[in-house]
């Protein structure tokens, strides 16, 4: 069931209007530490998927997933997080964009809610000149199996 919404995530997002600005739409590499940071540095600007915390009540579930967005611009943090007219994405027109895109968004069974935003501030990720936030999103799962 995991593995469905997490696809479902992903398709969706590679579909929309911002899909089409990213270079990568995936699964939250199963990477820490540097080897993590390198790959945002070469896939940005990317969206990672990955589910979160959830709450098991009878058969059913509140799901929770992080939606990482990922920005790089060689003109800096600022650059990154607000964007160019002309260039890659900014970090805000990702983070707006994923909110708008599934906050009320009914895909395949679920109907997914935006929670919160948050921004990460990591020096790794300053260092090497990204920029991350996370939509925090959730659904209510029936008949819950893992």
């Amino acid at each position: 069931m995991l593995a469905e919404l997490e696809n479902d995530l992903i398709v969706h997002i590679k579909v929309s209007s911002l899909g089409a600005k990213l270079r990568d739409v995936a699964g939250l590499p199963d990477l820490t530490g540097e080897s993590l940071i390198n790959r945002f540095a070469t896939d940005a600007p990317a969206v990672y998927v990955a589910p979160a915390a959830f709450q098991i009540e009878s058969r059913s579930a509140k799901v929770h997933f992080g939606i990482a967005c990922v920005a790089r611009n060689s003109r800096g943090q600022t650059a990154a997080r607000v964007g160019e007219a002309i260039g890659p994405v900014g970090l805000y027109e990702m983070l707006e964009s994923i909110t708008n895109l599934l906050n009320e968004a009914q895909i395949n069974k679920s109907i997914w809610k935006a929670t919160a935003v948050d921004f990460m501030n990591d020096e790794l990720l300053y260092k090497a000149g990204l920029t991350a936030g996370v939509v925090q999103i959730e659904t209510r799962v029936k008949q819950f199996t893992l």
